[in-house]
């Protein structure tokens, strides 16, 4: 037992190794997933606004068609377009995301009437 100075050194510089291996790897997987999550959450409520926008066009017989417009949603600047697409109703929102990319969701409607 008195020969064993230099394994405690040894193990301890593995364990150590290990630890940082397993951080390294960690780390930027879960700054990925929050990154996703935020995205996914972003995209959520952009298509629950782009529905809620579009419903006076297809309930209503006033409005006139192509329709522009911008908003701010949750601090985040969206633009929403409306346009006929043969007899269906389109409707488009786009923004840009955690990651300043420019995404577009689209949806469509058909009118009443």
């Amino acid at each position: 037992m008195r020969n064993n100075k230099g394994f405690s050194l040894i193990e301890s510089l593995v364990a150590v190794s290990l630890l940082m291996m397993i951080i390294t790897t960690l780390v930027p997987a879960m700054n990925l997933l929050q990154n996703e999550r935020a995205n996914q959450q972003q995209k959520r409520l952009m298509a629950n606004s782009l529905h809620d926008e579009l419903q006076p066009f297809l309930w209503e017989a006033n409005t006139s068609l192509p329709h522009h417009f911008t908003k701010t949603i949750d601090g985040d600047e969206a633009q929403f377009r409306m346009t006929y697409e043969g007899r269906l109703v389109k409707g488009c929102v786009k923004w840009h995301n955690v990651q300043n990319k420019t995404k577009q969701f689209c949806i469509y409607g058909l009118p009443a009437g």
